[in-house]
């Protein structure tokens, strides 16, 4: 891999890699992660380490910490943020009371985006406590001159190696944060100017505008009536039910359209509201920008969608955000109108709106109309592929059904192409920290209540949690109803849809991220089903999958449904879905009331 002296991120890295051959560390234990690609490709491409790929952080750990008693020598391991990080925690704390030495290298999103909702974003400071010899924070590579970098990680490799070694030898954590862009690039990235967007705005305090309803509610009410253009976002919620009235409301006063992704509970046939199914494409396309917001309303957490986040960021409308919990979820700094409020004061003023951007809503309502179809256009014609089973589950799955979505590609795919239906669907994913590990088991729980389940898991996911399946089907106390869906794209093609696919070397990206397994997911879960005797069914067109869906409605248990995804034929009709919506939404003409 070809490094340019200009580019600090890479030459940080490299001088931290080069620093610890240096110490006479030999091997590397990576796992796959997008935060973590200049550490994953700078550790392949240096000479002198040899490079495992795991794609489960906990078997990792473990797998780094034998290597290391196997050679009497450091280990490093290697991960991207959240809970890929955490799930190195047992390995550590194993090495830390055996003795054992391991450099333990996590990537982290830079401090300007930590504590406001970035995705796959937790503390990792002094993550592992007292259980390391050594922690130590880095400056982000990219603030620093690359002659600079190159002498603080050398000398932080050398010091890293020397604790994780010496009389009391066991594991040091370097915590590593990194901006975008990720890929290597020939210029220094420049410090993000996120934090500065908040002097464009008067934002007020949550106690301030939540100290009454009246308050809250006149703030409310002005800040409505003063934009006709406005969008209503809805975030991922689990108690969305509980909103549902105040947001169909004020939607429908306001004339606002919403913008509102399954996890939210919200994406529902609402009378009289334009509850948008495709904005995730929509915002994608050149309409977009011919019809940009003069404000938005966001309930719920961060959304999954990025291109709404960067669609915001772009245009930067006055921006109320109803955070009952005061989380100051916000990574984008957008936020100029902050209410610590609840369902009751949305409601309160929602009564006493009187927009008038019915033409407004008109629009979005014809513009995604036009995507829907055009969607439909592609995935008819065409084998079944991610966004086809994502939009399959929306229609075969029963009312009193839950949807678990993983994250990595699932729950994009979901929020992309699942449409809202007269019957709530409950949707739930794990959009927290955002990692793929425990989704199995955490489907399991909520099949558990009492709630028929069908999860959405890539084939990573579903190797994460082999044991989750396993101990679904025990029986005891009760026996559960989950059904578990693997799209198997051959590793995490997630990271195919990145700016770095086709920026480095083909093989070491596939090998470091996508990672694809050596065998196939149908193989795997056959072989577990005739040891453990729960279902298994593989599939490859819709029909077939809701020919399998409606038959196990009536049988309660625990099955598997594999699909066998082509990742370049995929990843192609991902683009030309993109596409088709392009064209279809040059149609939807934009003007002004």
């Amino acid at each position: 891999m070809q490094i340019s002296e200009r580019d600090s991120a890479y030459v940080a890295c490299r001088s931290l890699c080069e620093g610890l051959v240096a110490a006479g560390v030999t091997d590397a234990v990576v796992c796959p992660g997008s935060r973590s690609m200049p550490l994953a490709l700078t550790v392949d491409a240096t000479a002198g380490l040899r490079t495992w790929v795991r794609i489960d952080e906990r078997s990792a750990g473990f797998f780094a910490l034998g290597l290391a008693k196997g050679y009497g020598k450091p280990m490093v391991l290697v991960c991207t943020s959240g809970t890929a990080a955490a799930n190195y925690l047992p390995a550590v704390v194993e090495a830390h009371y055996s003795g054992v030495p391991l450099v333990v290298l996590t990537a982290d999103r830079p401090p300007e985006l930590r504590g406001w909702g970035a995705g796959q974003t937790i503390d990792q400071h002094s993550l592992y406590g007292s259980h390391v010899r050594w922690f130590c924070e880095t400056p982000v590579p990219s603030e620093l001159p690359p002659s600079q970098a190159r002498r603080w990680f050398a000398q932080a490799a050398a010091r890293a190696a020397e604790q994780a070694t010496g009389l009391s030898p066991g594991p040091v954590h370097l915590n590593v944060p990194f901006r975008e862009p990720l890929e290597p690039v020939a210029v220094a990235v420049a410090p993000s100017e996120g934090l500065e967007a908040t002097q464009d705005y008067v934002v007020r305090s949550a106690r301030d505008l939540s100290a009454t309803s009246s308050t809250g509610t006149d703030a409310l009410v002005d800040f409505a009536d003063a934009h006709e253009r406005g969008v209503v976002i809805a975030g991922p919620m689990h108690d969305g039910v509980l909103w549902a009235d105040a947001v169909a409301e004020f939607c429908r006063r306001s004339g606002w359209p919403l913008l509102a992704e399954p996890c939210s509970q919200l994406r529902r046939e609402l009378p009289g509201v334009v509850v948008t199914n495709h904005h995730d494409v929509l915002l994608r396309t050149t309409w977009a920008d011919t019809e940009p917001p003069g404000a938005v309303l966001r309930v719920g957490g961060a959304p999954t969608c990025k291109p709404l986040r960067l669609w915001i960021e772009r245009h930067r409308p006055a921006f109320a955000l109803i955070d009952p919990a005061r989380s100051w979820i916000d990574a984008s700094f957008s936020v100029s109108l902050h209410l610590g409020v609840g369902p009751d004061v949305l409601a309160e003023a929602a009564e006493q709106l009187t927009g008038s951007g019915v033409g407004w809503a008109r629009r979005w309502a014809d513009a995604d109309a036009r995507a829907a179809a055009a969607i439909d256009g592609v995935l008819d014609a065409e084998p079944l592929q991610e966004a086809g089973v994502a939009r399959q589950l929306g229609r075969s799955l029963p009312a009193g059904h839950a949807l678990y979505a993983s994250n990595s590609m699932p729950v994009r795919d979901i929020d992309t192409y699942l449409r809202a239906r007269p019957e709530p669907l409950a949707v739930h994913a794990s959009r927290g920290a955002s990692g793929i590990d425990g989704v199995i088991s955490a489907a399991a729980g909520v099949a558990a209540s009492g709630t028929p389940t069908t999860v959405l898991v890539g084939d990573l996911a579903f190797r994460h949690d082999l044991g989750g399946l396993v101990g679904a089907f025990d029986p005891a106390p009760a026996p559960i109803d989950l059904t578990v869906v693997v799209v198997d794209n051959g590793g995490g093609t997630i990271f195919s849809f990145l700016p770095a696919y086709g920026a480095v070397d083909a093989d070491a990206f596939d090998r470091l991220m996508t990672t694809p397994p050596a065998r196939r997911s149908a193989e795997l879960a056959g072989a577990l089903a005739a040891a453990v005797g729960f279902e298994h069914h593989h599939v490859a067109s819709c029909a077939q999958l809701h020919d399998v869906l409606g038959s196990t409605q009536s049988n309660s248990g625990v099955r598997v449904i594999t699909i066998d995804i082509d990742p370049d034929a995929n990843r192609d009709q991902h683009r030309r879905l993109a596409a088709a919506v392009e064209l279809a939404a040059a149609g939807a003409k934009p003007g002004s009331q």
